[in-house]
């Protein structure tokens, strides 16, 4: 058998509180170069707001999943 539908096949969905939502900021120019630079915008954006406790944490909460 090829292809098709399988059970328990894919990847799981992830509750609500874990998903991510788009948003739109407007940043200067010479920050967005800068945030380009060290990588992926929104995931550098996301572990700097992790840092030092900024946000409390969700128990299941996993940056890099």
């Amino acid at each position: 058998m090829r292809g098709g539908k399988r059970v328990g096949a894919g990847r799981k969905k992830k509750p609500d509180h874990l998903r991510r939502e788009l948003i739109t900021i407007r940043l200067p120019q010479w920050m967005i170069l800068q945030i380009k630079r060290k990588g992926a915008i929104g995931f550098s954006i996301e572990e700097q707001m992790l840092k030092d406790n900024f946000l409390d944490l969700p128990d299941d909460y996993d940056l890099y999943s």
